[in-house]
């Protein structure tokens, strides 16, 4: 059974990078200057529909309340160093430009949802697509107050559910793949909980806690959690540590 559950989550983050190669947006005339960088497609600049982006934004707006109360949305640029400074991202409407607030280095949020009325008008950073890269940005979704190494089970349940929305938009071939291997009724309920959204770093464990609940498990574990089981709240805290700094 584990096999088959692993077999689904590789099938899963396949069909994810088939629907955003499969329709990468036409750059858009934006005013940023465009940096290229060793292993990125020249000509290729990082551009998405607004609308395919808001897709992820009404799933969040519908369920932050409950899932995920006062956390932030975000959008990490694909295969970015995470550290990497001089990002920049707007939104190119037909008769003006729109620049955005960066949540990080290499992540941008998006206006209010009635900012911008138009789902055609183009996301664009100021960087080019990565060879091979998953072509959608990746979805974070962010509790305040937790420590750098720290994440949130319903941040990630929630960010989840907002990069297969964004998905699923995106691309009927996506949607065709899902059908055919019966994943359509519960994509991310079978995901290991480290396959999202997992912190910059070198880690060797995972502890989970919830509660008077705790669970320590080695990265390697093939038994980890995922995000679907429901004896895990969403309040449930992923610290990922590292056994060189967890040593006596």
């Amino acid at each position: 059974m584990t096999g088959w559950i692993n077999m689904q989550t590789r099938f899963l983050f396949a069909a994810l990078a088939i629907a955003g190669n499969a329709l990468a947006a036409e750059p858009a005339d934006s005013g940023l200057q465009v940096v290229h960088v060793n292993g990125s497609v020249p000509g290729q600049t990082m551009a998405w529909r607004y609308g395919l982006l808001h897709k992820a934004q009404d799933v969040f707006g519908k369920h932050a309340a409950a899932q995920a109360p006062g956390a932030q949305l975000s959008f990490r640029l694909p295969r970015i160093d995470p550290a990497q400074e001089g990002n920049q991202v707007e939104i190119v409407l037909e008769n003006k430009r729109v620049p955005l607030a960066m949540a990080s280095p290499a992540s941008f949020t998006l206006p209010g949802p009635d900012a911008v009325d138009d789902d055609d008008a183009m996301v664009v950073a100021n960087k080019e697509f990565p060879k091979g890269s998953y072509l959608h940005p990746n979805v974070q979704v962010r509790s305040p107050g937790l420590a750098a190494n720290v994440v949130r089970m319903g941040d990630l349940r929630l960010a989840c559910a907002a990069q297969v929305a964004m998905a699923k938009a995106e691309s009927l071939k996506f949607r065709f793949l899902l059908g055919t291997v019966g994943l359509f009724a519960d994509l991310c309920g079978e995901m290991e909980i480290t396959n999202m959204n997992a912190p910059a770093g070198r880690y060797d464990m995972v502890t989970i806690e919830d509660g008077e609940r705790k669970l320590t498990l080695a990265k390697s574990d093939d038994k980890l959690p995922r995000l679907g089981e429901k004896s895990w709240s969403d309040d449930a805290r992923i610290h990922y540590l590292s056994g060189e700094a967890t040593a006596p």
